[in-house]
């Protein structure tokens, strides 16, 4: 793996200065540890390590997390020791009432602030957060979404940053719970949702399974954005983009790291102006590619596919936020290729009126 070593800090503080839009970001993934740590010990009760290893082995010893550096080394050892989900329970397990939901919002909008991000598509699943997660929320599905706009519009008030919300099917959901989804989802339709997602575990779930909770929001303001091609071999990848475009009507691809290989589908993400919302350092620190240029990122965008660049979970790991990825592709393609990709959000976005559009464009 080849990780850009971000030694040019006079680039990389060019680069904090220019206002960005992050239109592929989870809002678990991207609310820092030290505020989670600072709600943990705020709120009480006790956070623990994961009973097993990634690898199945158990933990021996105190499990109990102390220390905001045993939070940190728990981070810290994604992939490494502990499982993707045992890490994920640390930000989801804050966010299961209607105060928490509203603070983690705050939260996430002063992190968007710290970043020079000025609008952010942020995606969650709903499903976490509420009475079907088993995480112990009281709260209906409905209840999720409204709470945590009415957090997202406390942040903005405070911060500046818009936030409007992409509501995620969690892949290892029944259909019908993903109906159940989409059916709240489309209860605040130009009310600050502005898509529907498809995200988690992809290589058990292809996009096919929900072409009936997809298929709920054709006829309504709704937009639809896919995670797919992020984790499965370059032939299961090509299908489920192709399934994507073709049978869910996305608007948006979500990471798609072997397109570039496939000339079919990109002519379809050009004829169709799908967004391709790039991951590159979420990517690289998962294993998928082992170098940020395998992405192929500056010839896609040549041949007109609307490139846009993405933290993912900026939290998760070292280096993450949306700076680090566009250090790491001006260092790669230059500085003309940043002013595309950069211009690219803003086209793309979904819940920016013409009018905002127009002064995002003057001032990046």
């Amino acid at each position: 793996m080849k990780k850009p070593s971000f030694e040019d800090h006079t680039y990389l503080n060019s680069l904090r200065q220019r206002q960005t839009c992050a239109l592929h970001i989870h809002w678990d993934g991207s609310i820092p540890f030290g505020t989670l740590w600072n709600f943990y010990q705020r709120r009480g009760g006790k956070l623990f390590l994961p009973e097993r290893y990634s690898d199945g082995r158990l933990l021996e010893g105190d499990r109990e997390i102390k220390t905001r550096k045993q939070l940190y080394d728990l981070r810290d050892g994604l992939f490494s020791k502990y499982g993707i989900v045992d890490v994920f329970e640390v930000p989801t397990r804050a966010m299961q009432t209607a105060a928490d939901l509203k603070t983690m919002a705050r939260a996430h909008c002063h992190y968007l602030q710290t970043q020079n991000i000025v609008y952010a598509e942020t995606r969650f699943a709903p499903w976490y957060h509420a009475q079907e997660g088993g995480r112990g929320s009281t709260l209906t599905l409905d209840e999720v979404i409204g709470y945590s706009l009415e957090g997202f519009e406390q942040g903005k008030e405070k911060t500046g940053v818009k936030v409007k919300l992409i509501v995620s099917i969690n892949r290892e959901v029944a259909s019908e719970a993903a109906e159940k989804i989409v059916k709240a989802s489309l209860h605040f339709a130009e009310r600050g949702v502005v898509g529907i997602d498809l995200a988690c575990y992809e290589p058990a779930s292809p996009p096919e399974l929900f072409e009936n909770a997809f298929a709920r929001t054709f006829d309504s303001p709704l937009k639809r954005t896919v995670h797919a091609d992020e984790m499965v071999s370059e032939e299961e990848g090509k299908k489920n983009v192709h399934t994507a475009i073709t049978l869910l009507r996305a608007n948006g691809i979500g990471h798609a790291v072997h397109l570039h290989k496939n000339p079919g589908l990109i002519q379809l993400m050009v004829e169709n102006h799908i967004r391709l919302e790039s991951n590159p350092i979420s990517n690289l620190t998962c294993g998928f590619i082992r170098d940020i240029a395998d992405l192929h990122l500056d010839t896609l965008a040549k041949q007109g596919v609307k490139v846009t660049i993405n933290p993912d979970d900026p939290q998760m790991w070292k280096m993450g936020d949306l700076v680090h990825n566009l250090y790491g592709l001006g260092k790669l393609y230059g500085g003309q290729f940043i002013d595309t990709v950069l211009r690219n959000a803003i086209e793309s976005a979904w819940g920016l009126s013409d009018e905002e559009k127009q002064v995002l464009r003057e001032q990046t």
